[in-house]
Order: C-alpha cells, then sequence, then structure tokens
C-alpha cells in the first residue's frame, strides 16, 4: 500500500464531543478492511518524562501539575512518525496509555496496520502543525459545552472511578480553558464542521441511526468527491 493510497481523516472536537463515538460509526460503515482509528491518547508522555515518580507523593505531584490538555502533553514527535509510516503503508505499533495510572503501559501496544482510510481522533488532531501536511480530510465536531461536561462527568465518575469533585475542578483549572486555546480554534480552518446531534456518548443506549446518518452524510460525501468510495 502506497502513500498516495492511504486517505487521512483528521477528526476532533473537545472532550465528550462525540468524536470517538462518530469515528466509530464511519469505521462500520466502511468496514473494519477499509478504515482504521488511530487514537491520539496513547501518545501522553509516560510519567518519567516529568521527574522521578518513584513513590506515591511525587506521581501525585506530577498528576496535579500536568496540564494533559495541552499538546505539550503528549510525544509528538512519536505521534507524527507513527502516524506518518502507517499513512506509507507501514504497520506501526501504537502506545497504549493507562489512564487510572495517568502512565503510559510500559509492557503493551497495540498493533495497527494500514487501511485505505485512516482515521486519527483525539483533541489535537487539528492542533499540532506537524500533522498538517498528512491530513487530506479535517473534520471539527461541534458540541455544546453543556452537553461536552455531562458526557465527561458520566465517564470519568462511571469508568475512571473519579468522583464529580475532582471532575469538576479539574475541568474549570485546566481542561475549559485548554480546549478554548488549543482545540476550539481548529473549528474555523477545518473542512467539515459537524454539529453533534446528542449522540449518547460513553452511555449504554444506541445512537439513533437516522441521527448518524445524518452526520456521516457530509464525510461520506467527502469521500466519494475525493474518489476514497
Amino acid at each position: 500500500m502506497t502513500q498516495s493510497s492511504c486517505f487521512l481523516i483528521a477528526m476532533s472536537g473537545g472532550s465528550g464531543s462525540g468524536k470517538s463515538t462518530l469515528a466509530d460509526a464511519l469505521v462500520t460503515r466502511l468496514t473494519p478492511e477499509k478504515a482504521v482509528i488511530f487514537h491520539e491518547d496513547g501518545y501522553y508522555w509516560p510519567m518519567r518524562h516529568y521527574g522521578p515518580c518513584e513513590t506515591e507523593e511525587q506521581r501525585a505531584r506530577i498528576i496535579a501539575d500536568a496540564n494533559y490538555d495541552d499538546p505539550a502533553s503528549k510525544d509528538t514527535r512519536h505521534l507524527v512518525n507513527d502516524l506518518s509510516a502507517l499513512k506509507s503503508g507501514q504497520y506501526i505499533d501504537q502506545p497504549v496509555y493507562d489512564f487510572d495510572k495517568h502512565d503510559r503501559d510500559p509492557n503493551k501496544t497495540t498493533r495497527i496496520d494500514p487501511a485505505p482510510v485512516i482515521i486519527l481522533e483525539g483533541i489535537h488532531a487539528l492542533s499540532i502543525p506537524a500533522l498538517s501536511s498528512l491530513i487530506d480530510l479535517s473534520i471539527y465536531v461541534d458540541t455544546p459545552d453543556d452537553l461536552r461536561l455531562a458526557r465527561r462527568l458520566r465517564r470519568d465518575v462511571i469508568e475512571r472511578g473519579r468522583t464529580v469533585q475532582n471532575v469538576l475542578q479539574h475541568y474549570l483549572d485546566t481542561v475549559r480553558a485548554a480546549h478554548y486555546r488549543f482545540t476550539f480554534p481548529s473549528k474555523f480552518e477545518a473542512d467539515l464542521v459537524i454539529a453533534d446531534e446528542g449522540l449518547p456518548a460513553y452511555g449504554k443506549v444506541t445512537p439513533g441511526e437516522d441521527a448518524i446518518d445524518r452526520m456521516l452524510a457530509p464525510v461520506l460525501s467527502r469521500l466519494s468527491l475525493n474518489g476514497v468510495l
């Protein structure tokens, strides 16, 4: 598979915007043989990047001080190199990040094989300048702040065992400000801006097929125009 045969979609939006749900739906529509998801989250720096982390006190200080909503929290060189390799037709072993430990898992990787369509998904997918030359179609999922916060609360409390107070404090301290500094501006440069229709991200209720169809329609249209479908 040559680089020209791989079409890279970069899909961004704020935390809880529903971009992961939309990316999964796109893979289902295209079929896993034709599309693969590249999750940006695996490239958070390992904790040792910030300093000594042998003790619980050291780890707690790093977690408290690090801003994980800033692109600087990710190893962008590793991310760009892996994405370039995948787009050129090579498989990669993607790092795995453990959100419970706030650290990269040193014993795990996820193999990703190239596919005709690669979907880069993450809050910084459109905020890293070194990625711009690789992107064939940029998408911003536009979701109201209150809906994003509600989803983030449900995800972090139910799936990651955090308290409501902790999630809200984190949101007010860093998440909201970083969103408007790094992620939100990409909305105005994206090829497509897709309005969220209230897909129940992180929930157990299956989104309505008509809502998914409406959100996917402009993406599928662009893929058709570009000869990908």
